[in-house]
């Protein structure tokens, strides 16, 4: 009867067949030459016939080794398809994601396409939503928010720490002294009027002016859009000052649409990777999750 000792020795033995060498073998496996070796001695006495002739320069397959090898070797070939078959079944189908608007159209859109290269049998149902605390949690499989951090009866990970600062087109920046609080109470500022759940109008622009120094400025004034990405669009058209993120805005400062005529602060909400319980046993989203993970640390 084959039990699990044979089992791992008719894997030494293929790995051995096919170089003819015990120390080959052993790289092969990520295992010593001696371990091959006792495994290879092992299963010659289990079945009671040599399998090698060990000659000075090497080894040799004797009649009986060939006869093995010829069936082993199909028999992993098979097992390493069958394998990667099934793992394959298990990465197809779809994934229910949430997102904050500007964050998809500013920063996971454009690298989506990574994902689909990797995955191609995997879809992502992708939706923006506002926040969270609107959506069921059995609505979507995993979900990015911008928030303080804190889902009850959810878990949540730190995807992306953000950071602050303001951004105006060159032309709207050139001459004004950023420093100065009597500039600011000249400059309209433009809002994400829902920077996070619960949040005030201006908000964000509150928290901001209260780091640097400028509490005195009146942070309400200004136009106001329920997306951060509108504000920084109106801020490239010459409409006054957005507050940015720096996730949303890399593109922009480098081609110049934009400027940052001050250094940012860090902010008070970050990104969140958010999903229920127990989804990740799941190896379609585990893989997405993982994806998403690892963008951060990616280049682009």
């Amino acid at each position: 009867m084959i039990n699990a000792q044979i089992l791992a020795a008719l894997r030494a033995f293929e790995a051995a067949a096919g170089e003819l060498s015990f120390t080959r073998a052993a790289a092969r496996l990520n295992v010593t030459t001696g371990a091959v070796s006792q495994q290879i001695k092992h299963l010659e006495e289990q079945l009671g016939f040599r399998l090698f002739d060990r000659l000075p320069r090497g080894l040799r397959l004797t009649a009986e080794g060939q006869q093995l090898f010829a069936v082993v070797h199909r028999c992993l070939l098979d097992l390493d398809s069958c394998v990667q078959r099934l793992q394959h079944q298990l990465l197809e189908g779809q994934i229910r994601f949430r997102s904050t608007p500007s964050l998809l159209f500013k920063w996971l859109v454009p690298r989506l396409h990574r994902f689909h290269a990797r995955f191609p049998d995997i879809h992502v149902e992708t939706f923006a939503e506002e926040s969270l605390l609107k959506t069921e949690p059995q609505a979507y499989d995993l979900a990015i928010d911008y928030s303080f951090g804190e889902y009850q009866g959810l878990e949540s990970e730190l995807l992306l720490p953000e950071t602050l600062f303001p951004v105006a087109s060159p032309d709207y920046a050139a001459g004004l002294d950023w420093r100065d609080p009597s500039s600011w109470q000249r400059l309209t500022l433009l809002h994400d009027s829902r920077p996070w759940r619960d949040a005030k109008q201006d908000a964000e622009w509150r928290y901001y002016l209260d780091q640097v120094g400028l509490g005195g400025v009146d942070s309400a004034r200004g136009h106001y859009f329920n997306r951060a990405d509108l504000a920084i669009e109106a801020a490239a058209a010459g409409l006054g000052v957005a507050l940015a993120r720096g996730s949303l805005i890399d593109t922009d400062l480098e081609t110049g649409r934009l400027v940052a005529p001050l250094p940012p602060v860090t902010s008070c909400c970050a990104y969140y990777l958010v999903h229920r319980p127990g989804v990740l046993d799941d190896a379609r989203i585990r893989v997405f999750y993982d994806w998403l993970r690892a963008l951060p640390q990616s280049s682009g």
